[in-house]
């Protein structure tokens, strides 16, 4: 996901859980800043 009003761009996963009845979202965002 990215937007102007965000420091950085998230990148998001959604995994199934094993069980098939629900989900995990795994999200990171780089460590670095826009324009550093």
């Amino acid at each position: 996901l990215d937007d102007p009003s965000f420091a950085a761009p998230i990148y998001a996963n959604l995994f199934d859980d094993e069980d098939g009845e629900g989900s995990s979202l795994i999200w990171s965002r780089p460590n670095t800043r826009r324009g550093d």
